[in-house]
């Protein structure tokens, strides 16, 4: 082998390593971006990988003709690179218009993933090309360390991406960090090319692509796509990293937060206005008889915590959330910042599940989830009957739990399925092993209650039919009852983590509307 040929194969090795580190990178960002549009529907994975595959395969086609007629490949390769990057800064142009929520702008966005994907997709025929060897006995390796240059560099880019860029920089910082990143590739490919002639396009348009990403390239999008869910609200607060997005809107009352672009809550403490539905938690203190122990799986807002902790009685509130991004948002707001260095607070930055098995003799009386949507992707890991046996398991003697259902009434079965007492109040489900009722003090309890040092309930509210009254006197409905009077075309199933019901079976439809047909009948 001659010393051309020998820098040639490491060129492709080094070709193959970072298309594959630049392409699994972008999908990363492609399912991000995709499922902030969609508010974290599960479908979104699923869309992407799709529309990823398909445009690989175009590309692959495309990249074996280059290879079969081409007769500078290695030019075309670094052709091939500098229209990749070029089609990428186009792509970031097009994202907000596309990652709206409709059926014809999803096509759109799918029609883009598979063309910046298809993009890079030429390369990978041609990468073998060049890197394999002329000689039979040598072929099969040479192909094979080829191969092996992509997976490392397909394994390495999510790793990169996922882990460490998208928890220091945006999204769109790190889709131009891509873009710029496969133009500077494209550039150095071309330099590496014996002809040293590339056609009048190649060049102008990797340093057209490379320029305006280092320069002006816009991070604007995901501003953009959060506002138009809001109407007119303008945007408070952004928060982006690794474990997702947050945004928080001003309102006329209160501001309001987003998880993935999905509703998360008010930051609203006041029981006068009650706009953040805030009486299904003291609910809790007037099913327990003396609540010391609180545990809250997921902080979002901090509303809820922060009136957990004027609880009479309660003595430690052990908060797990996954998110680090929230204690940021809520230190940015009197009225809930106070929880955040309040002695009886232990906030965890962990996920729910993994917690509570790495602490299986923590006991708490009572155990509140304000859970997300039941038909977000993950949704099911806070639903199943897995995760409620947990959750049984963490309860004192006499204790409750209590989540928000979402008005799902898969969720009201499976709490059935683990808990022999489940009442529902508002959208939420109360569980415990005792039978559950008010407390023959419930309304000592609530007037004792306080919120920043003051009472949370104010006099009028004791008076029907404000929200203090509802809460004394409103039946508390037997879930059992419930279904029963809500009995659905399909009857309710109990969600497991095996089945994910809530996400696939009686969630969104994952096109708007597009494959309803093709779909089984929602309850």
């Amino acid at each position: 082998m001659n010393e051309n040929q020998t820098g040639l194969r490491r060129l492709a090795l080094a070709l193959s390593f970072s298309v594959g580190l630049l392409s699994l990178s972008q999908e990363i960002l492609w399912v991000r971006l995709l499922s902030f549009g969609q508010q974290g529907r599960p479908q979104a994975f699923a869309i992407v990988l799709a529309a990823f595959l398909l445009g690989i395969s175009i590309g692959a086609v495309v990249g074996r003709r280059i290879c079969a007629n081409s007769p500078a490949v290695l030019a075309s390769a670094a052709r091939a690179l500098c229209w990749a990057a070029a089609l990428d800064l186009v792509a970031l142009q097009l994202m907000a218009p596309l990652l709206g929520n409709s059926p014809i702008r999803l096509a759109g966005l799918v029609l883009m993933i598979a063309v910046t994907a298809g993009a890079k997709g030429v390369l990978f025929p041609i990468v073998h090309h060049l890197g394999s060897a002329t000689a039979e006995a040598d072929l099969g390796r040479s192909v094979s360390r080829v191969y092996l240059a992509n997976v490392m560099g397909s394994a390495l880019g999510p790793l990169i991406t996922g882990f460490w860029l998208l928890d220091v920089l945006r999204v769109e910082s790190v889709w131009a960090l891509v873009c710029g990143a496969t133009a500077l590739l494209g550039l150095l490919t071309l330099a590496a090319t014996p002809q040293r002639r590339v056609s009048w396009f190649a060049m102008p348009a990797a340093l057209l692509a490379l320029g305006l990403v280092l320069v002006v390239h816009p991070l604007v999008v995901i501003d953009k796509v959060a506002e138009p869910w809001q109407g007119d609200a303008p945007l408070a607060h952004l928060i982006q990293n690794k474990h997702g997005i947050l945004h928080v809107t001003h309102g006329d009352d209160s501001d309001t937060t987003y998880g993935g672009n999905a509703y998360d809550g008010r930051i609203n403490v006041d029981m006068a206005q009650n706009s953040n539905g805030l009486d299904r938690a003291y609910l809790m203190a007037l099913l327990h008889n003396k609540p010391r122990r609180v545990l809250v799986i997921g902080l979002s807002t901090g509303a809820w915590t922060e009136v957990i902790l004027g609880f009479p009685g309660v003595e430690q509130v052990d908060v797990v959330e996954i998110n680090p991004g929230y204690r940021e948002m809520i230190s940015r707001y009197p009225a809930v910042a106070p929880l955040l260095s309040d002695p009886r607070v232990r906030l965890h930055i962990d996920d729910g599940r993994r917690w509570l098995r790495a602490h299986p003799q923590a006991q708490y009386d009572l155990i509140f989830q304000n859970t997300t949507f039941h038909w977000r992707a993950y949704t099911t890991l806070l639903l199943s009957h897995e995760y409620l046996s947990e959750l049984g398991r963490h309860l004192a003697p006499g204790g409750v739990a209590a989540m928000n259902t979402t008005s799902s009434r898969d969720a009201y079965a499976t709490a059935l399925a683990v808990f022999p007492h489940v009442i529902r109040y508002g959208n939420f489900a109360y569980m415990s092993a005792a039978a559950l009722q008010r407390r023959p003090d419930a309304e000592a309890v609530l007037r004792a209650c306080r919120t920043g040092g003051k009472p949370s309930f104010g006099e009028a509210l004791f008076t029907k039919p404000h929200v203090a009254w509802k809460l004394l006197n409103e039946p508390l409905q037997p879930a059992a009852e419930y279904l029963q009077a809500n009995a659905g075309a399909v009857p309710p199933m109990v969600i497991t983590d095996l089945n994910m019901i809530s996400e696939y079976r009686h969630g969104q439809p994952p096109l708007f509307g597009l494959l309803a047909p093709l779909l089984p009948p929602t309850p």
